[in-house]
Order: C-alpha cells, then structure tokens, then sequence
C-alpha cells in the first residue's frame, strides 16, 4: 500500500523526523518506523509532484526522494506538518 506525503515533522536542527499527510490514519509516522516499513517491504511512501510520484527510499539512516547527491530531496520542500 502506497502512502502519500505531504508534509514532515523536524526536530530543531531541521533533521525530519515523522513524515505527515493530515487526515490520514497512519499520520503522523516516525522516522524510525518508516524505515522499517519500507527496509521490510511492508508500505512504500512518496511524495507527488508535477503530477507523478516520486518514492521515498532509505539511505543509511535517513529518509531521500533522489537518486543520488545532485538531485532534489523533494521532502526537504515539503511543509511542517
């Protein structure tokens, strides 16, 4: 089941950690859990943009949209949530 983004919670230094869609029953979920969601296969996220979807993956310990280091982290745009 894929689950929508639409916005993201952080702690003071700006390090997210919940991702939010209002409304939603799931929302807002850790961090923590997201990545053993999406490590164990259980839910995929993603954030939607220009009409497309765009999957959120795990790297090391943390939460991307993009491929590689030069491309845009869409969550980094997201709003607080």
């Amino acid at each position: 089941m894929d689950r929508r983004v639409k916005s993201t919670k952080k702690d003071k230094n700006g390090n997210i950690i919940a991702l939010c869609n209002a409304g939603e029953s799931w929302s807002p979920r850790r961090k923590a859990d997201i990545i053993k969601d999406i490590t164990g296969n259980k839910r995929s996220y993603y954030v939607e943009e220009a009409a497309r979807r765009v999957y959120i993956r795990v790297t090391g310990d943390s939460l991307q949209t993009s491929k590689d280091a030069a491309s845009v982290n869409h969550l980094e745009k997201l709003p607080a949530g």
